[in-house]
């Protein structure tokens, strides 16, 4: 795998969602389930089209989908604090 960093992912609440590790430079788009490397909502036992909440405030983290053949989590821009590398 490339090099990168070990990120962490919160909501805006301010709760941390999950560690990402981010391959590459630019914002954070979507997250590949099996690059996570702390899960704080359960993404790795979701099915694809699910749209996982967090657990802090209940608001809508993104939706899962099929991405290169791997399940990955499609980010809501709009609920998660901006991460750009």
């Amino acid at each position: 795998m490339r090099t990168g960093k070990i990120i962490d992912i919160h909501c805006k609440c301010g709760y941390l969602l999950f560690r990402y590790f981010k391959a590459g430079k630019g914002r954070l788009i979507k997250v590949l389930i099996s690059r996570l490397s702390e899960d704080n909502v359960g993404l790795s036992k979701v099915e694809t089209h699910s749209r996982p909440l967090c657990p802090e405030c209940q608001k809508e983290i993104g939706i899962i989908m099929m991405i290169h053949g791997e399940p990955a989590l499609k980010l809501n821009q709009g609920t998660i604090k901006s991460v750009r590398i």
